[in-house]
């Protein structure tokens, strides 16, 4: 080897040495252009037909969640569980469909099925008959001498009438509390042959349970609940026969949440938030591309993530949510409020990006609510520079975006969002009607304004005043009114 060419690959290892310090260093440009052509290629891979939406639960959103962990991964972001490259926050949720074919009927009378009778979380599906008998309490307890479940007679094929009330000595004695709750109950009359039970009497500390389909178990046998008039007219009709029908669908699906942190070795921790799921596809067909609702505000937690991954900033860590199932009902954040990927007492505040995507649709205004959630928002709020848009400050905090679960957790919210538009939640809410200059100022706000908190030595929480938050509600009404009118 020549010395010419020992000189060569000398300095082409130095020169590959030095950009891979440099891309350690700051492996993302944060060059305007940069980050538009960052943003654009984002939300084209989130709204593709290939994810057909982002329904929670699907596979398409399943796509959309592992392409968020190859970014976070790329991005350099630690993952919170203690598995490589896995930054899944799984959950699943309970879905209860009832239908109005359920009914019960006693001696020719039918009973209004969610108003006089309803079904409870214990009960199977099935329709038959049997003669109505008088349980009592349902109580079977052998060290305190109690058997109701005897005295009645034959139980085999009847629909058992169950008090879930029972006398306060009972109530506070910790030592027979499983022998009183409904599920025992209801088995004592099930292995006695019964067919199924009816519960009433509302004022019982296990009302709510019987109507917990997220945690109760389906016994074997049918299990219904009858209000006070209806339970009193039942007991005068001992003996006759009792028709029913029980229909009602439960399904368990599997979510997750996209978790990714940067540690500063900080005692406190901000959120930055978005959903990433839509709705799916039309039934009519057509696909809900939803590129504003929320390609455009996980296009903007993403691009976040890189700067603060490169911005080092000792004050604060950083945990980046890409929450799922917002659009079912909060699902996700709710879930992370509930178990929490960090202490909630560490948590400074929760910035959330849902539809950034859509500056000067209806005038060039950014939206930020939550305003009134601290006071020390509206100082950092006028330190920090916008002269591309108009800020429009919102000071409730409404529960329609996943913000909320934290506001009611104590921790200081904002929400940025740039208004309701003619293609929210329609087909056509594609990439092109989005404006990522827009976007590409709207994050960079966001970045000074993390900056600029760090001047305030705290952001106490503050609870919205009720008037603010009628007044948020009036104002929300009002424009969704406006959409809900230009719907065809």
């Amino acid at each position: 080897m020549t010395v010419l060419m020992i000189r060569f690959h000398l300095i082409l290892l130095l020169s590959c040495f030095s950009i891979s310090l440099v891309a350690q260093i700051a492996p993302f440009s944060v060059d305007n252009k940069a980050v538009r052509e960052r943003i654009v290629h984002d939300v084209a891979v989130l709204s593709s037909d290939s994810l057909k939406g982002r329904e929670a639960g699907t596979e398409g959103e399943q796509k959309a969640s592992r392409y968020l962990c190859s970014q976070f991964e790329a991005i350099g972001l630690q993952n919170l569980s203690s598995q490589a490259g896995d930054y899944f926050q799984n959950f699943t949720d309970f879905q209860v469909t009832f239908h109005w074919s359920t009914s019960l009927q006693v001696n020719n009378t039918t009973y209004k099925y969610r108003e006089d009778f309803s079904v409870t979380s214990l009960s199977m599906n099935g329709k038959g008959s049997g003669r109505l008998i008088d349980g009592s309490q349902g109580l079977v307890i052998p060290e305190k001498g109690i058997d109701q479940m005897t005295e009645p007679g034959d139980f085999r094929g009847k629909v058992v009438l169950i008090d879930l009330h029972v006398a306060d000595t009972l109530l506070n004695d910790t030592s027979v509390a499983g022998k009183l709750d409904p599920g025992y109950r209801m088995m004592m009359a099930i292995n006695k042959g019964a067919l199924g039970v009816i519960f009433w009497n509302e004022d019982s500390p296990w009302f709510g349970k019987i109507f917990n389909f997220k945690s109760s178990d389906t016994l074997p046998g049918i299990a219904l609940y009858v209000n006070q008039a209806t339970a009193e007219q039942l007991k005068r009709q001992q003996g006759e026969l009792a028709k029913f029908t029980v229909r009602i669908g439960r399904k368990t699906t599997s979510y997750s949440n996209v978790i990714g942190f940067i540690d500063n070795k900080a005692s406190r921790t901000v959120v930055i938030g978005a959903h990433f799921d839509h709705l799916g596809i039309k039934k009519e067909g057509g696909i809900f591309y939803g590129a504003d609702d929320n390609a455009s505000g996980t296009a903007g937690l993403l691009e976040l993530a890189r700067y603060f991954r490169n911005h080092r900033d000792t004050m604060n860590n950083y945990l980046f949510a890409c929450f799922s199932g917002e659009e079912k009902g909060l699902l996700g954040s709710d879930y992370f409020i509930k178990n929490p990927a960090v202490p909630l007492n560490t948590l400074r505040f929760m910035l959330n990006l849902d539809m950034i995507g859509r500056l000067g649709c209806e005038g060039d205004i950014l939206e930020i609510e939550g305003v009134g959630s601290s006071y020390e928002w509206k100082t950092i709020l006028r330190s920090t520079p916008h002269s591309a848009f108009r800020l429009k400050r919102i000071h409730a905090a409404l529960p329609f975006s996943d913000h909320y679960p934290f506001y009611n957790a104590g921790i200081p919210v904002l929400f940025f969002n740039t208004g309701l538009h003619d293609d929210y939640h329609r087909v056509t809410d594609k990439p092109y009607t989005l404006n990522y200059d827009g976007m590409v100022e709207i994050v960079r706000f966001a970045e000074d304004f993390i900056i600029n908190s760090n001047h305030e030595t705290s952001i106490a929480y503050r609870t919205v005043p009720g008037i603010t938050q009628i007044s948020g509600w009036a104002g929300f009404i009002f424009q969704a009114l406006g959409w809900a009118l230009t719907f065809n």
